[in-house]
């Protein structure tokens, strides 16, 4: 009886297996696909996510430089350190009943003298920061360009799953470049110092 038992067991486990290897037929190159589409769609994720960085750090850097140049030597700041501190040895004079009509006289001259350097001033900030901001829009219209090339290298990828990424990536572009555009054109002056 137990010889009966397992020899149904085994001819149903045979059959089972013919059953199953007939049935189905296994293609690994499916696998490879699959595998090679997600490091299809990680790489173009990546992609994005490195030309919005891009942006990020392009408007970074010019921030820095233009506080540099706003902080360079001979800015507005040292000026008027300078400014008052020649108007304040003579008002001492003045405050001391000394020389005063001179004193008085000397201190117009010193704001004459400083209010051409203010401007003096203002122009230099306003050519080098032009010179930045043009920079600035080149390298943020190369960056779309490559952006767009990434594009197109991946657009066969554009999917639920990327589509979003992608949209929100065009939008910081956008952004970016209208910002950039939206810069004073050369003819205005500087607002603030």
């Amino acid at each position: 009886m137990k010889s009966i038992v397992l020899s149904a067991m085994i001819c149903a486990a045979v059959a089972s297996n013919g059953i199953a290897s007939t049935n189905t037929s296994y293609d690994a190159s499916n696998d490879k696909e699959l595998v090679n589409d997600q490091k299809s769609v990680a790489a173009f994720k990546q992609a994005i996510t490195f030309h919005q960085r891009n942006v990020d750090v392009l408007w970074e850097q010019y921030g820095l430089a233009e506080a540099r140049i706003k902080e360079s030597r001979g800015n507005h700041a040292e000026l008027e350190r300078d400014k008052n501190f020649f108007i304040g040895v003579y008002q001492q004079d003045i405050d001391n009943g000394v020389r005063v009509n001179e004193s008085k006289k000397a201190i117009e001259a010193i704001n004459v003298t400083y209010a051409e350097k203010h401007a003096q001033r203002d122009a230099y900030e306003k050519k080098q920061i032009a010179k930045l901001q043009a920079q600035l829009k080149a390298e943020l219209n190369n960056e779309k360009k490559q952006f767009e090339k990434a594009k197109k290298k991946y657009a066969s990828l554009i999917n639920e799953e990327t589509l979003p990424l992608l949209r929100e990536a065009e939008q910081h572009f956008a952004k970016a470049i209208e910002r950039a555009n939206s810069f004073p054109s050369s003819g205005t002056a500087i607002a603030a110092r």
